[in-house]
């Protein structure tokens, strides 16, 4: 059995299986999860500064979560309002909410 460096907090771990956090962050990780995942059906429309200011969860605790696979971004896009319309309505844009896609 060999060792491992938590991806989460930097310390040494003996390593078993797949797991790429010691047991503190580990189990930090499954709580997080769960905050995040009941927001998210709650409001499925939120973004991440959203999740980070009404669950708690650091932007470092959603990208571990978002780099094991178990949840994933959806990109903000900009999308034209009128493209019929005159050159000023042109060149105005509005955003398209992102938000999480859960991953089953």
């Amino acid at each position: 059995m060999g060792y491992e460096i938590c991806k989460r907090c930097g310390r040494m771990f003996k390593k078993g299986g797949k797991i790429y956090y010691c047991e503190d962050c580990f189990e930090k990780n499954a709580k997080e999860y769960e905050l995040i995942i009941k927001y998210i059906r709650k409001y499925p429309e939120s973004m991440v500064i959203d999740i980070i200011i009404e669950t708690g969860v650091s932007l470092k605790g959603i990208d571990c979560l978002v780099e094991d696979g178990s949840l994933s971004y959806v990109e903000d896009k900009l999308v034209p309002k009128d493209k019929d319309k005159d050159s000023e309505s042109k060149d105005k844009m509005s955003i398209k909410k992102g938000r999480f896609h859960l991953r089953r």
